[in-house]
């Protein structure tokens, strides 16, 4: 798609949007599809001519109203290839990863009225706008407890027994690359010997502990004590209140692995189907069955670990019948945790899909409908969204959701996504972050690539 502005430079804010109408094309110079955005005044009119064929929408900018001129450019974009392409979103013109955010600000800033200006000016839908409401009400708790100074740690394990298709995350396969993981462990040794003493210094106290990946089970049993024995030795763990491991892959689990992490401390572990369904598991690329998950997590539950699920809305050869009976199953298991998580091809991810467009909006309306049967489901099961966020080319333009029984959230994912507290990160493709007293985000990233983390100087 070709994209001509006259009057603006707000191309992030038309960009952003229009992968919604058109998954996985970019902007180029191609006269084959044609968007003008012109802005007059206060007016901004957005033109959409593909072929012969032209339509348009003109929005007024609103005065009072939050983030006033970004909506009205936005709106006419959204209207202009809403009439060319029949697509809507139940997220209206919202697009960026936090929605939470901008629902929060615009409550502070609308107050009362902010559920009927979300519908009318931003074509937001009411079961979204109710998602936005429930998921803040409830963060507060887990906010009560972020008390000043309070940091988090994340340790990174990026190794995969094998890799789903489609995602891209920098991982490295076990099959092929774990003569790394000795090396690898003893260089995160390194780093935290350097991190430990400014962590110290800068008066922080740990509340929450992740280990990521990649899928950190792919450690033996053994290594996995000596990471967990080297995290204690070198920070103090007294005041975390959450410390769990993305277990992830249930064929990577052992009683022997969820033991150690028991008695290492760790209290939460992810065990994550995505599916319950063989025939879809083989097509993303993962080599666990069914029967292996329930396996899995029985025994992380006899052992006494809280367990998160998680599952994917919109994968290919699933439909929402099917995702719909193994939802029950997993709601039957009364999980601490259930995250729901949209499909979302990453430009790495080695599926291929022949025909990208088509193919998100068949998904799209089956995802759409995996979506509000979870949310409904939840709530008569007595779980509540506590954690949301939002990813470009979703199929049906849908969110990722994490469903938490009271009192059960994950403190972690919430302090990480809304930037509540410091994250000191160790290894590959880890990220650390400070946070000013004026609240300003600073982040620096480690070397994504195992190998590139083994050659390189660390910096602290």
């Amino acid at each position: 798609m070709k994209l001509i502005l006259q009057g603006t430079d707000r191309r992030y804010d038309i960009e952003s949007l229009c992968p919604l109408f058109f998954p996985g094309e970019g902007f180029s110079e191609e006269q084959g599809k044609i968007l003008t955005v012109t802005r007059n005044g206060n007016c901004f009119r957005a033109t959409f001519q593909i072929e012969q064929t032209v339509t348009e929408a003109e929005v007024h900018v609103q005065p009072g109203l939050y983030d006033g001129e970004r909506a009205a450019l936005k709106r006419a974009v959204y209207e202009a290839l809403q009439k060319a392409t029949g697509i809507s979103s139940p997220w209206g013109i919202l697009s960026g990863v936090r929605p939470l955010h901008f629902y929060q600000s615009a409550l502070s800033c609308h107050g009362t009225q902010t559920e009927e200006i979300l519908e009318r000016e931003y074509l937001i839908s009411p079961e979204k706008e109710e998602l936005c409401r429930d998921t803040a009400r409830q963060q507060i708790r887990a906010k009560i407890l972020n008390v000043p100074d309070s940091a988090g740690l994340y340790l990174s394990i990026p190794f995969c027994p094998s890799r789903c298709r489609y995602c891209s995350f920098v991982s490295e396969l076990t099959q092929r690359e774990k003569n790394l993981i000795p090396a690898y462990l003893k260089k995160m040794k390194l780093e935290m010997t350097r991190k430990a003493p400014l962590l110290q210094k800068s008066g922080q106290t740990l509340r929450t502990v992740y280990i990521g990946g990649g899928t950190p089970t792919v450690l033996t049993s053994q290594e996995l004590g000596e990471l967990l024995t080297e995290i204690r030795q070198h920070f103090d763990l007294s005041q975390v209140l959450e410390y769990t491991v993305e277990a992830g892959r249930p064929d990577t689990m052992t009683e022997e692995k969820l033991q150690v992490l028991k008695k290492k401390g760790v209290t939460r572990v992810s065990v994550n189907p995505q599916t319950l369904s063989d025939e879809v598991l083989c097509r993303i690329g993962r080599n666990h069955t069914v029967e292996d998950f329930f396996q899995a997590y029985q025994t992380a539950k006899a052992v006494g670990l809280e367990i998160n699920v998680d599952l994917i809305a919109g994968l290919p050869g699933e439909d929402a019948d099917a995702f719909s009976a193994g939802f029950r199953e997993i709601l039957s298991l009364a999980p601490e945790n259930i995250t729901l998580h949209t499909l979302y091809i990453k430009r790495a991810a080695a599926f291929d899909m022949e025909d990208t467009a088509a193919a998100f909006t068949k998904q799209g309306d089956q995802a759409g409908k995996m979506v509000e049967f979870a949310r409904k489901q939840c709530r008569e099961a007595g779980y509540f969204p506590y954690y949301l966020y939002r990813q470009k080319n979703t199929v049906g333009n849908h969110e990722n959701v994490g469903y938490t029984r009271p009192g059960k959230e994950s403190l972690y994912n919430i302090y990480m996504m809304d930037d509540l507290q410091p994250i000191w990160g160790i290894g590959a493709n880890a990220v650390s972050k400070i946070i000013s007293n004026e609240g300003r985000v600073y982040r620096t990233y480690n070397t994504k690539f195992a190998y590139n983390y083994l050659k390189e100087d660390l910096k602290c």
